[in-house]
C-alpha cells in the first residue's frame, strides 16, 4: 500500500510542476492600499504596501508614487470620482522620472530593500500630494497599481544566477470605495 501511494505521488508531481510552469511563476509580492483617517468621508492619506508573500527573500527598489520611473518602478494611485447622477471620471496626476547611465544590475540591487518573507516596504502619502480634493459629494473609487523596475532579460538572468529574486510583474490592489 505504501508503495502504491508513493507511485501515485511520483506520477502526479511532474504534472503539478508542469501546470505551475505553464501559468508562470507565482507572484512574490502583493500590493496593498491602506486608507488613513477619513476626512469628509474620504481618506486623508493612503499607505501603499509591497508585501513579500513568498517563502524567500526578495530585493525591491522603493518605487516612486504617482511618478513614472523605469529605474525604481512606480505606483499609481487610481481614482474614479462619480458625481451623483453622472458617469465616473478618472482623476490623476503624475510625473516622470528617470536616471541616466544606469549602473550594472548587481550594483543597482545593492540599493534595493531586502524583504524577508512577510516583510513590508511601505510609504504613506497625504491627500494633498495625491491631488484629489475629496470635497465634492459623490462616489470615490481608489486602487493602486504597481509597475516593477525595468530589468533587461540579460540582467534578469544575472540576478537569477546570483540567487536574487526581484519584482517581476505588475500588481493591482483591491478597490476601496467611499461615498460622500
Amino acid at each position: 500500500m505504501r508503495i502504491e501511494i508513493l507511485a501515485v505521488v511520483l506520477i502526479f508531481v511532474p504534472f503539478l510542476s508542469a501546470a505551475q510552469t505553464a501559468q508562470g511563476p507565482r507572484s512574490n509580492l502583493e500590493l496593498r492600499l491602506i486608507p488613513g483617517e477619513l476626512r469628509n468621508q474620504v481618506p486623508g492619506e493612503f499607505t501603499v504596501e509591497l508585501v513579500n508573500v513568498s517563502d524567500h527573500d526578495v530585493r525591491v527598489p522603493l518605487p516612486l508614487v504617482d511618478c513614472h520611473s523605469d529605474f525604481t518602478g512606480y505606483v499609481w494611485l487610481r481614482i474614479v470620482f462619480t458625481r451623483p447622477g453622472a458617469d465616473g471620471t478618472e482623476v490623476g496626476y503624475g510625473c516622470a522620472a528617470d536616471k541616466d547611465g544606469w549602473p550594472p544590475i548587481l550594483l543597482r540591487v545593492k540599493d534595493w530593500k531586502l524583504l524577508h518573507p512577510g516583510d513590508v516596504a511601505k510609504e504613506t502619502i497625504s491627500q494633498a500630494l495625491l491631488h484629489y480634493g475629496g470635497k465634492h459629494p459623490g462616489k470615490y473609487d481608489f486602487w493602486a497599481e504597481y509597475h516593477p523596475p525595468a530589468i533587461e532579460p540579460g540582467d534578469r538572468k544575472i540576478l537569477r544566477e546570483a540567487g536574487i529574486d526581484f519584482p517581476h510583474e505588475s500588481l493591482g490592489s483591491k478597490h476601496l470605495i467611499y461615498q460622500e
